[in-house]
């Protein structure tokens, strides 16, 4: 009786620690996006960011509950030992738990930035991308809790809809960045002129950066970058569950949400496969369709339309390393995997954000 109610208690803490970044990172970006569009900057501690930063802190202390219970976290696999911490942590925990860290360390830079700069930062800016990634992290760490829970609770259409929801929409985008979220020139024009950030001019200085170097859907990178981030998100989906339904629900979804960018096409290839998905071909085909879909809604270029294919099964790949990391959490992986998209990649757009500054005034 005990042993059910303990399991009970970690399933549910866990759902609690979800509903609570869902709250965050859902609804919190949305209100800070409208918020920022009718309200001139004043600080960092902006009512939206309080709410985000208290959700994710309340995640947070669920997890670390979750992690400090020795009843609960046995729950959650195979352990590994970390100099900081005084007891062996189970591997999905401590997936989620460098992701959470990796966001608390963003929303620090964040601060900074935004005491110092104002509201002049680009999507490719160190602490926008290290909040992204950090973001991709936690919930891979989140999903990799619940793949550990499967055992005693299999993870029914709930749990396959919600944790494939926030691996998709974590991935879908990822190296894209403001390629992805700028749809045109002409669009970053209209927001600019929005009668709050015209009168701003950090955030007229960021308007220049983008429409100076291009960084928008009309930018030849942006079919690549696009193609390896729909091979990655593509690859975790399937990995984390078969259903073919999901796949396509969620790809639709997204495919909506993002504004055209045709997630749908390779994923209703990949379901049609059926038990070929994961042959060589599906997957080839499933990127040409992508690719070269993406490519005629948004006019991309013929070099980076072929680009495409090869970086969406590329994508693919990286996908089956990633999963490996959720599936059987090791030291090596969950440190691997951080450093790389926690540290490493925003240091590299940090880098490139940086260069852009000091070139365009």
């Amino acid at each position: 009786m005990r042993e059910k109610a303990s399991l009970a208690t970690a399933y549910r803490l866990l759902w609690l620690a979800v509903v609570f970044d869902l709250l965050a990172f859902g609804i919190g970006f949305d209100w800070d996006r409208r918020w920022h569009a009718t309200h001139a900057f004043e600080d960092f501690f902006s009512p939206p960011h309080l709410f985000i930063y208290s959700m994710h802190l309340c995640a947070t202390i669920t997890l670390a509950y979750l992690a400090f219970t020795p009843d609960l976290r046995r729950w959650f696999g195979p352990t590994f030992h970390l100099p900081i911490v005084p007891f062996p942590i189970p591997g999905a925990i401590g997936l989620a738990g460098a992701g959470f860290a990796v966001v608390a360390l963003a929303g620090m830079f964040d601060a900074i930035w935004h005491t110092t700069f104002g509201l002049d930062e680009t999507g490719w800016s160190f602490p926008h991308s290290m909040l992204g990634w950090g973001l991709f992290v936690a919930f891979l760490g989140i999903t990799s809790c619940r793949v550990a829970l499967r055992e005693w609770r299999p993870i029914g259409w709930p749990s396959a809809l919600v944790f494939g929801y926030l691996i998709a929409a974590t991935s879908a985008e990822r190296f894209a960045g403001p390629l992805a979220t700028n749809l045109s020139p002409e669009v970053v024009r209209y927001v600019s002129r929005i009668p709050v950030l015209a009168a701003e001019p950090a955030f007229q200085h960021t308007t220049r950066i983008y429409l100076v170097a291009g960084i928008d859907r009309s930018n030849s990178l942006f079919v690549p970058l696009i193609s390896l981030s729909a091979g990655m998100m593509l690859g975790l989906l399937h990995s984390f569950s078969a259903r073919r339904w999901l796949t396509i629900g969620i790809s639709a979804l997204l495919s909506w949400t993002s504004t055209l960018i045709p997630f749908l096409i390779p994923a209703v290839v990949v379901a049609i496969g059926g038990d070929r998905r994961g042959s060589p071909a599906v997957w080839l085909l499933a990127a040409v369709g992508f690719a070269f879909t993406t490519a005629a809604i948004w006019e991309g270029t013929p070099l980076g339309t072929l680009a495409g294919v090869p970086l969406f099964i590329l994508g693919s790949l990286l996908a089956n390393w990633i999963w490996g990391v959720v599936a059987v959490p090791t030291r090596r992986g969950v440190l691997a995997l951080t450093a790389l998209a926690g540290l490493a990649i925003p240091a590299l757009t940090g880098t490139l954000d940086l260069a852009l500054r000091a070139r365009i005034p």
